[in-house]
């Protein structure tokens, strides 16, 4: 009831703005070892060989996308000169370039490194490119793997600035926006769910957002924040 309750205040507020929105937030996700795992700042370049490079960060990890080409397509980060790589919080870098070995056998086989990124839209008139990824990454020793799968990007900007989305400088139509993106992740997430806290602390903090971006005169906003309580 205090997600229906906590979703419905955030609709009225967003809809009461008045303000035509499209939902076409910029984002970087994934499922990182099963866990979700969200970019709070990201950003794409292009280098003088036309290779693309989308990266993002979560405050802990870097991950780091690489194609060689800006067409729209599949890209095997094994096969071709494509790749994923993730540096860690420990300085430890993962990478579809490094050779997997066998634990048990070093002389015997082990699964490949593998993954896809694919390139949706990819648009200089809009200054943004959209797309989804999975791979499995190793560390240096090749006996330790990342695995990121139900990857996305979308309208990551293209030409080095850096989209922030930890809510410093949100325009209020993104912080809407921002709100009825989590509130609908959150609206449907289960308490018993590993991931519970995380969704329902991203909502929070886009709650918090939208009163530092549009203000909260009538305390809608700040009602469906203490409903949410810890988010333990």
């Amino acid at each position: 009831m205090k997600k229906i309750i906590a979703l419905v205040l955030t609709v009225f507020t967003f809809l009461s703005c008045g303000e035509e929105l499209e939902f076409n937030t910029p984002s970087f996700k994934a499922k990182k070892n099963g866990n979700l795992w969200e970019a709070v700042t990201f950003s794409a370049t292009i280098d003088d060989s036309g290779s693309l490079t989308i990266k993002g960060s979560d405050n802990f990890d870097i991950v780091t996308l690489v194609t060689n080409s800006t067409a729209s397509g599949m890209y095997d980060v094994v096969t071709t000169s494509s790749y994923a790589t993730v540096l860690d919080t420990n300085e430890v870098l993962w990478s579809t370039n490094n050779t997997p070995v066998n634990p048990t056998n070093p002389d015997l086989p082990s699964y490949p490194a593998d993954g896809v990124i694919t390139i949706k839209e990819f648009s200089l008139d809009k200054g943004v490119v959209s797309g989804s990824f999975h791979f499995n990454a190793y560390n240096s020793s090749g006996l330790s793997t990342v695995n990121f799968n139900e990857g996305f990007f979308h309208n990551v900007p293209i030409g080095g600035i850096e989209i922030d989305n930890t809510g410093a400088n949100l325009s209020c139509p993104d912080a809407l926006i921002a709100v009825v993106n989590a509130g609908t992740d959150y609206s449907t997430a289960d308490p018993s769910d590993a991931n519970y806290p995380v969704i329902c602390g991203t909502y929070k903090t886009a709650l918090m957002n939208q009163i530092d971006a549009c203000g909260d005169t009538d305390g809608f906003i700040q009602a469906s924040i203490d409903s949410l309580g810890t988010c333990n």
